[in-house]
């Protein structure tokens, strides 16, 4: 991973955020060697080309707003996740879910090994 990127990543794994920046989309493409120069052309060629969604006004000095792609960007959270699922075929798709449920069962399975009933009909005998 680009080194310009490292510290950065680590804001954007909230579950909850309804928003996202520049180096989420970075993460997401797969585009980690790009420099924020170059990933700011690649989002903007996006947008234009493929109907990326726009990010939402950056206010400038002055309190001037600008409308283009910067990196102190933000955009739609779930807009811009519904733009990468477009891109993936769904056979493609329901395979990684696949593998995502699959390896949460096997966590799940794991984790319970380690479970003890309080509580149960055989609460207080000893094994």
């Amino acid at each position: 991973m680009a080194s310009h990127t490292s510290k950065r990543l680590g804001r954007q794994h909230d579950p909850e955020a309804t928003t996202c920046n520049l180096w989420y989309i970075r993460r997401e493409l797969g585009q980690q060697r790009l420099s924020d120069a170059r990933m700011v052309v690649y989002v903007d060629a996006l947008i234009a080309q493929h109907g990326f969604p726009r990010p939402y006004p950056t206010m400038l000095k002055g309190g001037a707003l600008y409308r283009g792609t910067h990196t102190r960007s933000t955009w739609q959270r779930a807009a811009v996740d519904a733009w990468l699922a477009g891109w993936i075929p769904p056979d493609v798709a329901a395979t990684i879910d696949a593998a995502a449920l699959a390896a949460a069962a096997a966590d799940m399975d794991s984790a319970a090994t380690n479970l003890r009933i309080v509580g149960g009909r055989d609460f207080g005998k000893r094994s």
